[in-house]
């Protein structure tokens, strides 16, 4: 098969580059080469092109341009947002509080600042994969310098009440942090509004190019730079600004904000008759792990009972449908997802998992057809059919 007869069905995981933002990319990699920091009229442009991206990606959240920190994508941005408020405290204030359903890139990093001496707390999620808040409060405390909770999970695509986390955090003197890489361009997203002290997007979700994201810090905050040797970025990520990647990124986060309303209330409406059709099919045999949470509209993650995800993922794949099995960023690819084991599956059932992540362009057929297909693979692996 080509690049073009398969059905890309892991948007989570990454989205393809969209031809504005390459054509961002291309332009200002041709006419915007200078270094910003240099001292000569082009230099003198570049800046003014760089204080202009900020601008843009700033009001695409509701941000000051000054609040807008470029980084080269979401592990990188929670890095710095867990290290730089962390690396700042001072006295008994500096325990870290995360939920248990976090994206490794903010667990691995909590699990090595708790090997630097870090205070470390992990908040459980319900079985639907909602924060369990009633924890979160007893977890907080004067102790606590930051508590980092995502908007929407990547594996389960289910929202976290993320308002009342900013409450809880803030009530005991603590900074909040939100890791809202997938959330972006398909919810309203505006750090100030729900309360978030810092937050992450990756440009890769919504089809920006890759290796590129950004941190939103409030202008209060004071945090440590994670990379040093130079003042770029307000001080907070030295090294030279790669201008064609943050075009690239503004432009695709201006495309991603202006159809939000238009695209994901049909891709919604896509997901759930697909997942109704799989119901359907395999009453009985099926779960659609966190549907009764509220959801990212174009993601759908399901177990299919004893058998592995692994080997429905490897049939759909040579019958033109990509899919996932989890993160993409586990760190192996194929263990039982820490999400749905938080969230009370057991082995087997975590095992028989497979992600599904429409992007804004899929149809009705394409999903029927993959619902189709599902029951039909499983029926034929499970030796029913």
């Amino acid at each position: 098969m080509t690049v073009k007869e398969y059905i890309y069905c892991d948007y989570a995981a990454g989205a393809p580059c969209r031809r504005e933002a390459l054509g961002e990319i291309e332009k200002y990699a041709l006419e915007q080469y200078s270094n910003p920091g240099a001292h000569h009229p082009l230099a003198y442009i570049a800046k003014h092109k760089l204080e202009e991206l900020h601008q843009r990606a700033g009001k695409c959240i509701g941000a000051d341009p000054r609040e807008i920190i470029f980084t080269s994508g979401g592990t990188e941005g929670d890095a710095l947002a867990l290290r730089g408020v962390l690396a700042n405290t001072t006295g008994e204030r500096r325990g870290l509080v995360v939920s248990k359903i976090e994206h490794h890139a903010v667990l691995l990093e909590a699990e090595r600042l708790e090997k630097e001496g870090v205070p470390v707390a992990y908040a459980p999620v319900k079985p639907d994969g909602v924060l369990d808040l009633d924890a979160l409060r007893g977890l907080v405390s004067d102790e606590t310098a930051l508590v980092s909770v995502m908007y929407a999970n990547n594996e389960t695509g289910v929202l976290q009440p993320v308002g009342e986390v900013a409450k809880i955090a803030h009530d005991a003197g603590a900074k909040f942090h939100c890791d809202a890489v997938q959330a972006y361009g398909k919810l309203p997203l505006h750090p100030k509004e729900f309360g978030a002290d810092l937050m992450t997007l990756a440009s890769a979700k919504f089809g920006g190019p890759k290796g590129m994201g950004l941190v939103y810090n409030d202008m209060t905050n004071r945090i440590a730079p994670l990379i040093v040797g130079g003042p770029q970025e307000w001080g907070f990520r030295a090294g030279t600004e790669d201008l064609p990647g943050m075009a690239g990124m503004t432009k695709a986060m201006e495309l991603a904000e202006a159809e939000r309303e238009s695209v994901w209330a049909r891709v919604g409406e896509i997901r759930d008759r697909m997942e109704q059709r799989i119901l359907n099919g395999l009453e009985g045999h099926v779960r659609i792990n966190g549907r009764g949470a509220s959801r990212l509209p174009n993601i759908s993650n399901i177990s299919f009972l004893e058998i592995e995800g692994q080997a429905l993922a490897i049939e759909l794949g040579e019958q033109g449908y990509c899919v996932g099995l989890g993160s993409a960023c586990a760190p192996g690819e194929t263990d039982p997802s820490h999400v749905l084991a938080a969230m009370g599956l057991s082995w087997e059932d975590a095992i028989g998992c497979i992600r599904v992540s429409f992007g804004p362009d899929v149809t009705q057929e394409q999903a029927d057809r993959l619902a189709d297909l599902c029951v039909a693979n499983y029926k034929a692996l499970r030796g029913l059919g």
